[in-house]
């Protein structure tokens, strides 16, 4: 990493910082080698306060289960399940064949997704580095990283409690008004290296489909889901608040389908532009249910993605600890 104050980067309206780079992209904030982004926002100090937050030692599983989504979500091959029976001796192994690490709850790592319009990924990462075993932008990066306070705004019960209920499976786009209305309605701050978790009811109304509404929502074109605003407010919300990743419980951060605005997605702005963390499909159910609860919408947040070399994407194997 860059020697940077972390409490004092540019502004996303100073972006960018490098001759040459896209405009409102980060390539060069934390060196013109950097792979892991706004990672490099969770510090040890910020894992220490966090730390703090742990007061009735109450754990929440972000994870969904694997192999939750049946079928699973665009189009991906299900994950199949084997037991076998390990050769003369009492016990067993198992496997899991085909299974795609953004089957069901995933951060996106920065080599997933590029932006077209510059041929690059992020920090112009071209294609080819990505073929040749993806060093630079690799998910093992981050695994001894994601590791600070979580933040949770749940937007979906905030749009309810004034009255103004949203359909999660629509393409229904919540604003960055409606996330600062929410944050303030909790009354919890967004810090530096924050991990950022959005809830926007979409979890809870695949759990509560029938399979045959399940079916059609396996396919690409069957597939209807809220999101997150795809426009350049939402991702200078994410980069002035200087947050180390967000992670949200839709299948995609932004609305799906894209529609017409594909080539302005919120994941080119995000992955490949800001080097920022995004993270899909997680449970927030039962964090939310006891944040409401208690009225403490803060948690240490604890994720150990895959140690995979030359990784795209990783379950997050996260909890949230309060």
């Amino acid at each position: 990493m860059a020697d940077i104050d972390i409490h004092n980067l540019p502004s996303f309206a100073d972006l960018p910082v490098k001759d040459g780079a896209p405009p409102d992209s980060a390539w060069g904030v934390f060196g013109d080698d950097d792979g892991i982004g706004c990672v490099n926002l969770l510090t040890a100090e910020g894992v220490i306060k966090a730390a703090g937050l742990v007061t009735k030692g109450a754990i929440f599983r972000l994870d969904t289960k694997i192999a939750y989504a049946d079928p699973p979500l665009f189009e991906r091959k299900p994950t199949e399940h084997v037991v076998t029976k390990f050769p003369d001796f009492f016990a067993f192994d198992d496997m899991l064949n085909n299974y795609n690490t953004q089957e069901g709850a995933q951060w996106d790592g920065l080599a997933h997704v590029g932006h077209p319009s510059y041929e690059a990924w992020y920090n112009n990462t071209p294609i080819e580095e990505i073929y040749a075993g993806n060093e630079k932008l690799s998910i093992d990066k981050w695994s001894d990283k994601m590791v600070g306070r979580g933040v949770l705004i749940d937007v979906f019960k905030y749009r309810d409690d004034i009255g103004q209920p949203v359909d999660p499976g629509t393409t229904f786009e919540y604003t960055v008004e409606d996330l600062e209305a929410a944050r303030q309605a909790q009354g919890v701050e967004i810090n530096p290296g924050d991990i950022l978790l959005v809830r926007t009811g979409w979890l809870q109304h695949y759990y509560n489909s029938t399979p045959e509404a399940k079916q059609g929502m396996g396919t690409m074109d069957g597939l209807e889901s809220c999101g997150l605003h795809h426009g350049r407010e939402m991702a200078a919300y994410f980069w002035d608040h200087h947050i180390a990743a967000v992670g949200t419980d839709c299948p995609a951060v932004e609305t799906w389908p894209w529609k017409d605005f594909e080539s302005e997605s919120l994941h080119y702005r995000t992955l490949a532009l800001l080097g920022l963390p995004i993270g899909e499909q997680f449970d927030l159910e039962g964090l939310a249910a006891d944040s409401h609860s208690d009225g403490v919408y803060e948690s240490m947040v604890v994720s150990v993605p895959m140690n995979l070399k030359g990784g795209i994407a990783s379950p997050p194997n996260a909890v949230a600890i309060k």
